[in-house]
């Protein structure tokens, strides 16, 4: 048996088999051209290709993982248009006479040196990001495609070190764990490991070689020990572990069924967040009172086309049914779906937070937005549903939604398609300006929802996907608590109710918080329901503060 020791990401213990990571090979030769323009624009078509490919990746990770550590490959995309990287390969074609690959190669080179040589976290993570996009612009000059590596069943995967694209094109399937030579808990790798809930061992070092491959192992990521060749003992040992592991996940069970009530009667509902269906398995065992933000976007993913209405009933009925009376609120599209690639690529918006983006798409594309409503009209037959609308910062713009939401309804009645009318209509509070038209926004919908991580990011001016700025980016910021108070009274004076979301939501030191200020539900993964749920049940809030 063979034990190597590393640093675990995302805690787990997982057996199987070792199965190593293969790249597509090739090797850059330096070769003097004579037709450097034909040379130049091989360049300029592999970047377009890069460029596409980005921005479809962008969209997959948008399933997988948080919307701010999706953002790594919008800032992947940055890097591909950055005017410093493209000029010093063109330069380098230009000047030397020499073939793209190797002039990418350089570039590739003397970037990653630089950033690598710069003491701050943030820039020094930049030298990962540029060997990202020079593999593959590499692989595109050299194959004309990228092809994605996957095991032929699930495995143990074992690489020197994975990039970003590398680990979000791995199907979460076909990976048990992942088991790195090299890498560091904080790179963006990791970040992703962590939201794809992959069991990693980083930096076990080069006695873990490729003669290994077929070969038994087990991962305890929470000690960071990789095992190879386990012999029996080892492997009970790590079996109850894992059995008592699972106990302790287990041991908030008892609170299923029982209400989110503080001891002397105030009651704070629990909702869940799900990216797509499959997560209603979780939603369930965690006894949600509802769903308080079903993402859309899964619909629009990994496609050359939009999805048909019928498509959209079949996937929000699924949801709909299994929660078997409790609300599904339906969040409308909120990023550019597949068709408009072009569009953003031909007008590539350098703050994608504050571009053509959420409720601004589906206003300057009303068949699409019409489609999807239709759909949940439709499809809330099954069960109660609601719709909230991203984005909303006027009033003019929320009557051109309920404009848009009966027109849908008289079609859908002049059809003679059966649907039901009675949807609840609400509206999602993530910036400054919805957040001072509050009161009169609350006049024409059902309820409010807010999105507490776009608020922050909107109100303080603060990218949390940004290390040099963290220190700014405060979920307890009193300006973001006060604006959180405002929209709640203002809601309550029109009769009706708030759900919180975001990183807020889920932390238990501002539970208490939410319940003084009257936030009707908190909408949380579904992971943090019970124990927030605990929290709640052990609060007296008679007692004096």
């Amino acid at each position: 048996m063979l034990t190597a020791q590393g640093i675990g990401v995302f805690a787990d213990i997982v057996i199987g088999q070792l199965v190593f990571y293969e790249r597509q090979i090739f090797k850059v030769h330096k070769e003097q051209v004579e037709d450097i323009t034909r040379e130049m624009m091989r360049f300029r078509e592999a970047k377009e290709q890069a460029v596409r490919q980005v921005h479809i990746l962008h969209q997959t990770a948008l399933r997988e993982v948080s919307q701010e550590n999706a953002a790594i490959f919008q800032a992947h995309h940055m890097l591909l248009e950055d005017m410093d990287f493209n000029g010093y390969v063109l330069d380098v074609i230009q000047n030397q006479h020499v073939n793209a690959e190797y002039a990418v190669n350089q570039a590739a080179n003397t970037f990653c040196e630089l950033f690598s040589s710069i003491e701050d976290p943030y820039l020094k993570q930049r030298a990962a990001d540029i060997r990202d996009i020079s593999q593959r612009l590499l692989t595109i000059l050299t194959y004309g495609e990228t092809k994605h590596f996957q095991p032929s069943q699930p495995s143990i995967l074992v690489a020197d070190e994975l990039v970003p694209s590398e680990v979000m094109q791995i199907p979460r399937d076909k990976v048990l764990a992942i088991v790195m030579q090299f890498g560091a808990e904080t790179s963006h790798s990791a970040i992703i490991i962590k939201d794809r809930n992959i069991p990693t061992i980083l930096r076990v070092g080069m006695d873990v070689k490729k003669e290994y491959q077929g070969h038994l192992a087990a991962v305890d990521s929470y000690s960071g020990h990789l095992y190879i060749d386990p012999d029996e003992d080892t492997l009970n040992r790590l079996k109850e572990k894992k059995r008592r592991e699972e106990e302790k996940r287990k041991g908030l069970s008892y609170l299923i069924g029982k209400e989110s009530r503080t001891i002397d009667g105030r009651e704070l509902d629990i909702f869940a967040n799900i990216t797509e269906p499959l997560d209603i398995e979780q939603v369930l065992r965690s006894d949600a009172a509802g769903i308080g933000l079903m993402r859309s976007e899964f619909l629009y993913l990994k496609r050359d086309d939009l999805p048909s209405e019928e498509e959209q009933i079949n996937a929000y009925r699924e949801v709909i049914r299994r929660m078997d009376g409790r609300i599904t609120i339906i969040r409308t599209l909120d990023f550019g779906a597949r068709k408009m690639i072009d569009l953003s690529r031909r007008h590539p918006d350098a703050n994608p937070a504050l571009g053509f983006r959420s409720i601004r798409i589906c206003l300057a594309m009303p068949e699409m937005f019409c489609t999807q409503l239709r759909a949940i009209y439709r499809a809330a037959c099954y069960g109660p549903v609601g719709i909230q609308f991203p984005m909303v910062d006027s009033v003019e713009t929320l009557e051109e939604i309920l404009g848009y939401v009966k027109q849908v309804k008289a079609q859908l009645k002049e059809a003679k398609k059966e649907f039901n009318p009675d949807v609840k209509i609400g509206l999602i509070i993530e910036t400054p300006a919805s957040v001072i038209l509050s009161r009169e926004l609350a006049k024409k919908v059902d309820f409010f929802h807010v999105d507490t991580n776009d608020l922050i990011q909107y109100a303080l001016a603060v990218d949390r996907q940004n290390p040099r700025v963290n220190d700014y980016y405060n979920t307890r910021h009193p300006a973001v608590l006060r604006m959180i108070e405002m929209v709640t009274q203002n809601a309550h004076q029109e009769g009706i109710k708030v759900t919180v979301s975001g990183d807020m939501a889920g932390d238990p030191k501002l539970t208490e918080w939410f319940l003084r200020t009257g936030v009707d539900h908190i909408s949380v993964s579904a992971a943090n329901i019970l124990p927030l749920k605990q929290k709640i049940r052990e609060m007296d809030l008679s007692e004096e503060t």
